[in-house]
């Protein structure tokens, strides 16, 4: 009976995910261990495929964008994979950058981001192309650790601007890269993705937000300095939790204001805060409990919630 075969099949497969091929820290499996597994190798989309892919979703979401915008869309599909393409080859993954795995999420990631843009609000082919090299930014250079790394990245990005787009870096960043977010705008219309390009107005607002979060009852309340760095931190939160599916992990020293900042992003976004509360005693059983609370409050009650996992909470 084939439905008996396949349930049994199921029932003794062990799935293991994230096997990769051999360097960057992965080291060989034995034959005899893999002779107890069915291998299926995934192989990566050829380029191709990938132009067919994300080449069909940029050009049509521009088919509504003035003329002199439409063509950057094959412009940054090309940007977008050589830029891959590089970091992937270049910047492998080591035991102390175990992250650096770069695949096809991270290609779409960029792309999710262009796709929010208005043309209301990016009518310029400039607007257009400094949203690219954001998106970028966010999704590749956001991973990097050290300065090194950072630095290649700046010079790669300004290497493809030259080369696909035509537009020299400090030309098109003449004020430096501005932050990018949709929550300046009030009301409760439509809320565009735009560049910020008012900095002290994303201040003022920013403080604005957190004396109003300081006067929510039963929460603690926070005494921040909002400046550059911990403004654009708070962006990049944002952009992360307001897309579908999205999650991060804040890398930093304690005391570094990674929780705090993800509150006052929270709070922006119009999301309630579920942590859990570690005591005595603390097992599983009692987190899967708590996982039911997150479900029934996120999903059941449809309530935007954003779920603060803390280093400390990992026993």
């Amino acid at each position: 009976d084939l439905k008996k075969q396949t349930a049994r099949f199921i029932k003794d497969t062990k799935v293991v995910a994230g096997m990769g091929h051999p360097g960057g820290g992965r080291t060989h499996i034995s034959a005899r261990t893999l002779h107890k597994f069915h291998i299926l190798n995934m192989t990566f989309p050829d380029r191709t495929q990938l132009t067919r892919i994300f080449g069909t979703l940029i050009t049509s979401h521009l088919q509504n964008f003035d003329e002199d915008i439409k063509p950057s869309g094959d412009m940054m599909m090309n940007a977008t994979l050589d830029v891959y393409q590089r970091l992937s080859l270049e910047l492998l993954p080591t035991p102390d950058k175990p992250h650096y795995t770069f695949n096809l999420r991270d290609i779409s990631r960029v792309f999710q981001g262009v796709l929010q843009s208005n043309r209301k609000y990016f009518d310029t082919r400039d607007s257009m192309v400094r949203l690219w090299a954001h998106e970028s930014c966010r999704v590749f250079a956001d991973r990097l650790t050290n300065s090194a790394d950072r630095e290649y990245f700046s010079n790669l990005l300004t290497e493809k601007l030259q080369a696909v787009f035509n537009i020299e870096a400090r030309k098109l960043f003449r004020d430096g890269m501005n932050n990018f977010g949709d929550f300046l705008r009030g009301g409760e219309g439509e809320k565009p993705y735009e560049e910020l390009a008012d900095q002290k107005g994303l201040k003022r607002f920013m403080e604005e937000k957190l004396e109003d979060y300081n006067m929510e009852p039963g929460v603690q309340a926070m005494n921040l300095v909002m400046f550059g760095d911990a403004i654009a931190n708070v962006c990049r939160v944002k952009r992360v939790i307001s897309m579908p599916r999205g999650n991060a992990m804040l890398v930093g020293v304690g005391g570094s204001g990674r929780q705090s900042l993800t509150r006052l992003a929270s709070f922006i976004a119009g999301m309630g805060i579920f942590m859990i509360e570690v005591v005595r005693g603390y097992r599983s059983e009692l987190f899967r409990e708590d996982l039911k609370k997150l479900y029934e409050r996120a999903g059941l009650n449809n309530e935007p919630t954003t779920f603060i996992f803390n280093d400390t909470q990992i026993i």
